[in-house]
């Protein structure tokens, strides 16, 4: 298991946040984040968003949260089909305005590399929910998980390169 990372946070929106966070259940990794008010999701409100530790902000704008867990996170991975939706949009542009390096639809081996390399304790995973792009929720926990599971001792043999977007 990747021992660099110790918390894994989102947004709690379906798709790629809820497979982020279930990959950190998976592997007994801590889960927190930002959630909006009423821990509201596209599907409406989610309570169970709690018990992954995310807390409820006081507002109910999509934005406030984005733009704080993309703050709160070393980096941030993304995970999208539609890399133009507004969500996505806006979480780029805060890891650009906030300097935090992203990754945009790693493998494992690359997401577990990357991770290594910029020295990741906190990562925010955010990219499409589910209406969005069907399936995403399964394949972001697959390759976050994957990629958490490797062993360091790979690190050495295995380097990826990666472009490191600021």
């Amino acid at each position: 298991m990747n021992k660099h990372v110790s918390l894994i946070i989102s947004g709690g929106q379906t798709g790629a946040d809820l497979g982020g966070l279930l990959a950190a259940a998976d592997l007994g990794i801590a889960t927190g984040g930002l959630a909006p008010k009423g821990y509201r999701t596209e599907l409406g409100e989610n309570l169970e968003l709690a018990k992954f530790g995310l807390q409820e902000s006081d507002r109910i704008e999509y934005e406030v949260r984005t733009v704080h867990n993309v703050q709160a996170a070393d980096a941030t991975v993304i995970f999208a089909d539609r890399l133009h939706s507004d969500g996505t949009k806006l979480t780029i542009e805060s890891c650009i305005k906030y300097a935090k390096p992203y990754l945009i639809n790693p493998d494992a081996l690359t997401l577990h590399d990357w991770l290594i390399e910029q020295q990741v304790k906190v990562l925010n995973v955010a990219g499409n929910r589910e209406s969005v792009a069907e399936g995403i929720g399964d394949r972001t926990r697959q390759v976050v998980r994957d990629a958490l599971r490797r062993s360091i001792s790979l690190d050495s043999e295995y380097k990826s390169t990666v472009v490191c977007h600021y």
